[in-house]
This record gives C-alpha cells, structure tokens and sequence, in this order.
C-alpha cells in the first residue's frame, strides 16, 4: 500500500480536487463520514469540474461504512444491533446461565455488548485466543465467555444467520464489487487493524492499487503499526508562523458566560461583514460553530438560551428526547407496574398504581393522543381523594355513583352539559384502561406492531414530530418484528419472568434508545448562511479547511474517548496490540490540529473553574506553550448579562433598561375589601375558622387559591388515610349496633369487631398500597380490635345511667339561628359521633394521633385542641344550649375516652368565634399572624408573604 503524506494543514478539497481531474478508475474511500459529505456536495456544487469531466466519471466516492457493507458479502442473514443480543441470550445453555448468574433477558444485555465489543476487537486485530495472558481472576470468566463463543459458532451455524465481526473475513469478499475499480484510495485511514492490513493485501493480490493519503507528516505516522505515532504533536512554531493564523483563545468562568462570549464575538463578524459588503459587495467571514463536549443533550439545552434564529444547534440526540418516545415509556410504566388478579369466580382484574396514571397525565402529548385532555380534573378528584390504585370496575363503580347524584340535580340545561361532559370525561378514562388492558395480553412482537404503527400514524399530526424520528421509528420497528423471523427457541416466554407485553414494549424502547437522530451529515455539513450560525457536534467534524473556525467547551475532559476496557486492563491491552485510550486521543487531535492549522481565523473558548475541578484542556495549553499564544480571560460583567437578557427576551426592542435604586424595607399592609367581605356568604367550618383565628391573610389566600392540584402521589400510607379507617371502622361497628346501644344491650363480640374491621380494611383496597394493608392486617389488626374493645367497654359503662339516648353518627349539623350574631355567616363542622340522651348531648372526635403525653397525661395543646373543635361543633347545636354538652376526645390507639378536663379560660365560645369574625369583617387591614405562635401552620405556608412587623429589627 503507498502513503502520500500531505502534511498537517493541508487542503483537503484541492488535494482530492486534483486526484478527481485525473478521472481513472479510482474508488475514494473516506474514514471521516463529513469530510466524505462535504467534498462530494462540493464536488458537485463545483460547476467548473463538472464541465472538465463531463457525464463520464471513473471515479468514485464512498464513507468507509458503506464500503465495507459492499466488500464483503453473504448468503446468511446479517444480525444487527438489539438482535445480537436476542442471538446471544438464545445461544445461552442452562449450565451457562448459571455460570453468569442471569435469570432473564434484561440481566445480560450489558454481558452481551461485553462479549461482541471484547470478540469483535480479538479478532479485528487477529488475537490468538490460546496466547492471551491472563491474570488468575480472569481465567475462569475468559473460559466462560469462549464457550459462549462457541456456542454463538453452533448457533448461527444452524441458522443460516452471520454476525457482523464474523463476517469480516477475507473468504467473504466480493470479487464484483472490486473488480469495477483498478485502485482504492483511503482519505485520512490513520489507523489500520491489522485485519484491515490482511484486506489489503488481499486487494492488492487482485491487482488493484491501494493509497492511503494522509493530512499528516511522515514523521507523524508509525508505517509499521499503521497508526499515528505516540510523539504526534502540533508542528514547529515556524510552520505555524508561515501559515499566518489568527488564533484567539477565550477563557470564561461559566458557560453562560462562554455563550455571552460567542454572542459577542458573532456580532463582531456580522458588523465586519457589513462593513465588507458596503466595501466589496460580499461578506468575508462565515465561521462554522463546534461544541467539543461529549454530552450533546447538555449542550443543547445551554444552547436553547440562545436566540435560535440566529444561533441554532445542530447537536445530536438520541430517540429517547423524542415525544412518541417519552409516551411509549408512559405506557410501559403502566403496563409494566399493573397487576393482573385472578378471582376464580369474576374472572381477571387487572389493576393500575394511580401513581403511574398521574405521571402519564403530566404529558399533554400522551392526553392529546389519547383525547384525555378533557378527563384531567376527572383524574385529580381521584387522586384529592387517596387513591392509590385503580382499575376498569372501580372506575365503572365511581361513574356510577357520580351519575346517580348528577341525575338529581338536572334541571337546567347548563347540568345537562355537565352530566354529559363528566359522562364522556369517565368514558374516556375507562377506554383508555380498556386498551391498556388488551395490549397487556399481547404476547408477541406481530401483535404490538399494528399497535406501535397506528399510535404513531393515527396521531402524526398531534404529535408533530421530526421527518428524522419517523424514520428512525419506522426503521426501528421493522428491524425489531424481524427477530420472530428468525425461528428462534423459546420467544418469549423463557426471556422475561413475567408481564412479556411490558417487557417487549421495554425491548423496542430498548431498540429505540440506540437510534441517533436530529443529525444529518449530508445536510448539516454545510456551510452556514451570512445571517445566521448552527452549533455542530466536534465529533462530527470534518478534516475539510474551514477557513473561520469557533471550537466551545476546550476543558480538561476533551478529548474524552470511548474504549472497552472489560475484563483486560490498559497494559494488557497495548501488550496484545489492542487500542487504547490514548491511541483514540491522538485520532481525535489529530482531527483539532487539522483543522486549526487548515483555518484563517480560530476561536477558541474554555470555561475555567477551579472549584468545581475544570481546566483548559490539553490543546490549549499546547497551543499556549508552543507558539506563545496568550489568553484572553473574559470577565463578563453584569451589565453586559443584562444587555444580553434584554437584547434576546425584552419584546420592545428600543426598550431603555434603566438601574433602578432599592428603598428601605417597608413591611406591607394588606388592605381589605370589607364591602366585598360584608357581601359575601360565608360558610366556615372548624379548620377554616382556626385559620381565620391564627392568620387572616393565609386564610384569605387559601380561599382565593382554592382546591390545589395534588403535585406528587406517595406510594406510602398517611396519617389521613389511616385516620379514615379508623373512623369507618368505628362507624361501621356503630351503625351495626345501634338499636343495641341506644337499647344498652350491646355486648362487644371479638368475632364481629374482626369481622367489620377486615371488611373496612379491605374497602380500602384502592386506597392503600398493597404491602401496608398486608402489614395492618398481619401486626396492627389486633391493636385496633384491642383498643375498639376498651373503647366500647369505656362507652356502655358512659352510657349506663343514661336514658332515652339517640345516636347519630358523622351528622352535618348547621347553625341556624343567632343570625344577627354571625350575620351572613353560617358555620358547619362534621362530628364523628353525636349521641343525644333526655340530659345530655355527647359529641365524641376520633384521634389517631399520639394525644398521651408522658409529663401531662392528656392535659395537652393537643388535646385541647381536639376539645375546642368539639366547643365549636357544639355551638351548632340545636337546643336551648340548657342542656348540658359533654365532650370527649376519643384515643383510638388506646382506645380511652379522654373527658374534657379543661379551665374555663380554655373553652372556646360563641363570643370568641363572634369576636374572630368581627375582627375579619369590621378591621381595614388584614392580620398577618405571628411567627412565635408554634402550631401557626399557615403562617408558615405563606411565610414569605405574610411578613409580619414582629420579624423587623430596628435596622431593618
């Protein structure tokens, strides 16, 4: 093979522009898929050449991966991507399952990708399995991995299919497709396996020359390992000189800095451009943008700050950025957390986590493709509501119930439209739990395709993605449903434990995450328009000469290459002639060096953090060190970030920003609208009253708030929902046993109490996470029937001497007279249980919580704050107020009666409620509460708005 060496610097186009003139019969083929892009669109774009050749061109031009897919060739199917490792876990024996501890197909999808990176490198670079030496740990895995080697042989062998690495073998080369041409040039090739030496000589054997030109020196290159030599480095600061490059190097602090540099720096360009087309009638300068860090979602959401129809990023992404990808893996989420139940005697039911549902119902594209946009309050009243589970029947049920209390209330035409809204609302919750539910049945690929097709196809238009996605979704998808082509053993049943619908739509995520769109070589490599500039990946950069070049993000981690380092280390690599690390670096700089000493104008930019360990990277300070380059360091100053802010958000772009002196703090006084409050009706149960008590600002801005969407659903059990069974629980052994009660003939019976106690529990099912109703049923079922039996034993006793007694239970009771005390004013509270006796009204309140104090007893805020919720229930009461009210606390944990044991300073009265309310509706400015007062909840809440005059110093 001949190497023309044409030196660092050199003129990529001119060099292949005159190899083009000669017209033979030469096959081009380029290792740098942009430079191969560039160099042809120029070629073709170049009207002079064209008319030289003519229509009859000998030569050719191809990107090394397509010449590759053409030299060699087979009869067998060629497996790809994700079906290399369904080959892999198929080829897998019992005996070898164990050896590498796998149970399922997800356990070995990175033991796959070790085993092809590891064989494809061996054989690359013609390793003698036999003469590895390895270490004593590795032995026992390298043994492993041969004889999953050998059963992939038998495998493939049997199946007709060929893996890539084994097809590249010189028995596999295509005589027609070399014959064409009578020799092959290699456009930058700077690295040669020797596998790839073998190709050669193989080629040349047929008699057909083979080049290799290179942009390098010979001193740069290792003839005889056919790689960039070690010593490579940028040439002599006379070469340098003699090329006349204008080199700026910027160091900035941040990266929103470095982005306000770029700003100003293409400013800069386009006024000298001006001034030039003014001139000459053209612009001078174009610059071609580069982002030199790997991570290309980061970068391009720092990029998005900037204006975009100036400054565009053309940065790779992967699929999983997409929208339909982001649905899929909602769907999955649900399919793959569902539970399927099986009751003998009413069939399946399948169950979903309400979690789930609310994490899909956070995407507005997944409500717009399944038309859920108008079921979303539907939704969060279940969730307001503690659901934590839901399912097709308990949807069914709640329609129900809902559209039997709507039915009484049509009498206009405005709830007809409600009921028929909230009807099609539920409808299409049910619908989509119905297709969840059929596509959890799907066993197969075949199945899911028609699915996976039409949630695309039928919805394109909501979804509004990319040309680039549908394609790489479409492609995706086809090369997936081919694996149950292959006749493969055991699909799929042996590959998943269990779920194999989520587990195959997981697969195809899986499938899809290895897609890279968003990027287009043929098209992105061109150069930009004079008005606007696009940010490319360095990764994709050509070895072309750009004459005005800006490379970002020059730190410490460029240029940060991927190797396969499992199972040998770096120095048992390079002992066996595999590559290493540093043998990919110097391809990278080789690629950076090209293309700054190929350019006229370079900008280079670094963002320089010492505290978060972040440096120039090594070509900076090469480039420092080397040809004494200094460094501008970028200070940018607050006025320039708000020049910037201003110049790329304020709408009004004549728009003066003026600085503005900050005064004195001022704590505020909110003003009321006492004719508005006096106006109003106002319905105040307990907690609403408590508020109004303790800060009358947060109440006022909790009921201008309102109901608040819940923002997160725990997968735990709260204090309320626990509270809720235990008062159920108590109502539902109450309401069991009332005419007992009222007759004093109840007997407690353990038998029942565990009865009503397992039925409420079990009406919780929806409500509770699964493993805390195992956990209260299996340890605190028997502290709750412990305590209900002293409970109820405490209330026969209570009720003993009583006579005529009347029970009611959760009863709404209203206020209805004093309506010149609380005028427009009507309070409401809920009792848990009301019991009415010929002497005596007992009002009982159910606490879960811990009342017991160990110094105190039951002489606690706590409990006294339980007794005054029962003082204002009993204002609600519709008596003469002479009969006596007794007011007892229940400790459920206990299961004691706690009596009211208070002073009469610590009762709360009609004329304390009156004074409150007064207050609000008679005072001009709102109180703001008190952040000394403890258990002020809602001062808290609002803490940062109600800032009350006690918080000032007297320096502030």
């Amino acid at each position: 093979m001949k190497i023309t060496y044409k030196g660092i610097g050199s003129d990529l186009k001119n060099i292949l522009f005159k190899e083009f003139e000669k017209n033979e019969n030469t096959l081009f083929v380029f290792e740098n898929s942009a430079s191969f892009f560039e160099i042809k669109r120029e070629f073709l774009q170049n009207e002079e050449m064209q008319q030289k050749l003519g229509i009859f061109q000998n030569f050719k031009m191809m990107n090394s991966y397509d010449f590759y897919e053409n030299v060699f060739v087979t009869d067998k199917i060629v497996v790809k991507e994700e079906k290399q490792v369904v080959l892999f876990y198929n080829a897998l024996t019992e005996k070898l399952k164990k050896d590498i501890k796998v149970n399922n197909y997800y356990d070995i999808i990175d033991v796959a990708y070790n085993y092809y990176n590891l064989f494809v490198e061996l054989q690359e670079y013609k390793i003698d399995l036999e003469k590895i030496e390895l270490e004593k740990w590795q032995i026992e895995t390298f043994g492993t991995l041969v004889e999953i080697n050998n059963e992939m042989k038998k495998v493939v062998q049997q199946k007709g299919l060929i893996l890539p690495y084994m097809l590249r073998n010189v028995e596999n080369i295509s005589d027609n497709f070399l014959k064409k041409f009578s020799k092959i040039c290699f456009v930058n090739k700077v690295k040669i396996t020797p596998f790839e030496k073998e190709l050669i000589g193989e080629i040349e054997n047929r008699g057909i020359n083979v080049e290799n030109i290179l942009q390098l020196s010979k001193n740069d290159f290792n003839e005889e390992k056919l790689k960039i030599k070690d010593s490579f480095s940028l040439p002599s600061k006379e070469i340098f000189d003699k090329k006349d490059i204008n080199v700026e190097i910027h160091e900035f602090s941040s990266k929103f800095g470095e982005l306000l540099g770029l700003v100003r720096k293409l400013e800069e360009v386009e006024k000298e451009n001006k001034r030039e087309n003014k001139k000459n009638g053209n612009s001078i300068r174009n610059y071609r943008i580069f982002e030199a860090q790997e991570n290309s979602q980061e970068a391009k959401s720092d990029y998005h700050l900037l204006k975009q129809k100036k400054i565009s990023s053309n940065l790779e992404i992967t699929m999983k950025d997409t929208k339909i990808y982001k649905i899929l893996n909602l769907i999955y989420n649900l399919l793959d957390n569902m539970k399927e139940i099986d009751r003998k005697d009413k069939g399946k039911l399948f169950i979903f986590k309400t979690k789930d549902f609310y994490d899909a119902y956070k995407s507005n594209d997944l409500l717009n493709i399944f038309d859920l946009e108008e079921s979303y309050h539907i939704f969060q009243d279940l969730v307001s509501k503690d659901y934590k589970y839901i399912s097709k029947e308990e949807l069914e049920k709640i329609n129900k119930e809902n559209l039997q209390k709507l039915e009484k209330e049509i009498q206009n035409e405005e709830f007809k439209d409600i009921y028929k809204r909230r009807m099609l609302s539920i409808d299409k919750i049910i619908k989509f739990v119905e297709e969840l539910e059929k596509i959890y049945e799907y066993t197969t690929l075949k199945e899911y395709s028609d699915y996976l097709e039409n949630i695309y196809l039928n919805n394109e238009k909501k979804v509004k993605e990319d040309k680039n996605v549908k394609d790489k979704y479409f492609e995706a998808l086809s090369e997936m449903i081919v694996l149950e082509d292959f006749s493969f053993d055991n699909l799929w049943d042996k590959f998943f434990d269990e779920n194999i619908s989520a587990n195959l739509l997981k697969l195809f995520l899986k499938y899809l995450d290895k897609k890279s769109i968003g990027l287009n070589l043929e098209e992105s490599t061109e150069d930009d328009s004079e008005n606007s500039f696009s940010i490319n990946s360095f990764e994709n950069i050509s070895e072309n000469t750009k004459e005005n070049i800006i490379i970002l993000n020059l730190q410490d981690s460029f240029p940060k290459v991927k190797i396969h380092n499992f199972l040998f280390s770096k120095i048992q690599r390079a002992k066996m002639g595999l590559p290493t690390s540093d043998d990919k670096k110097l391809i990278e700089m080789f690629k950076i060096y090209q293309n700054i000493l190929s350019a006229k104008n370079v900008y280079l930019a670094y963002v320089k953090d010492l505290e978060n360990n972040i440096d120039s990277a090594s070509v900076i300070e090469e480039l420092k060190l080397k040809y004494g380059i200094g460094v501008v360091k970028d200070e940018i100053s607050e006025a320039e970030e708000l020049y910037f802010v201003k110049k790329y958000f304020l709408k009004n772009k004549k728009e003066k920003w003026e600085k503005k002196e900050i005064g004195e703090f001022i704590p505020s006084k909110l003003e009321k609208n006492l004719e508005k409050i006096n106006n109003e009706k106002l319905r105040l149960g307990y907690y609403s009253f408590k508020d109004m008590k303790d800060c009358e600002y947060g109440y006022y801005l909790k009921k201008s708030i309102g109901e608040q969407e819940v923002e997160e659903i725990e997968d735990e059990i709260n204090v309320k929902i626990f509270g809720i069974i235990i008062h159920a629980f108590y109502e539902n052994v109450v309401m069991r046993n009332k005419t007992e009660l009222e007759n004093k003939t109840f007997k407690i019976d353990r038998e029942q109490l565990s009865e009503i106690l397992e039925k409420v529990i079990n009406s919780f099912d929806y409500k509770v996470p699964k493993e805390y109703l195992e956990f209260y049923k299996k340890v605190s079922f028997e502290e709750i029937l412990n305590s209900a039996e002293k409970y109820f034993n405490e209330l026969i006793k209570e009720l003993e001497t009583e006579k005529d007694i009347e029970i009611y239970f959760e009863e709404r009771i209203k206020l209805s007279s004093e309506k010149e005390l609380f005028e427009n004013v009507y309070i409401n509270g809920v009792t848990d249980l009301h019991i009415k006796t010929r002497d005596k009204d007992y009002l009982f309140d159910y606490k879960t919580g811990k009342l017991k104090d160990k110094k105190t007893g039951y002489k606690n805020d706590k409990v006294y704050g339980a007794m005054e919720q029962l003082d204002y229930y009993s204002m609600m009461l519709e008596n003469d107020y002479e009969k006596k009210v007794e007011k007892i606390v229940i400790d459920t944990w206990e299961g004691k009666l706690v009596p009211d044991e208070r002073t009469d300073d610590k009762i709360l009265t009609k004329e304390d409620v009156g004074e409150i309310i007064r207050k609000y509706q008679n005072e001009e400015f709102y109180d703001l509460g008190n952040i000394k007062n403890q258990r002020n909840y809602l001062y808290r809440e609002y803490a940062n708005i109600c800032r009350g005059e006690d918080e000032l110093s007297d320096e502030e």
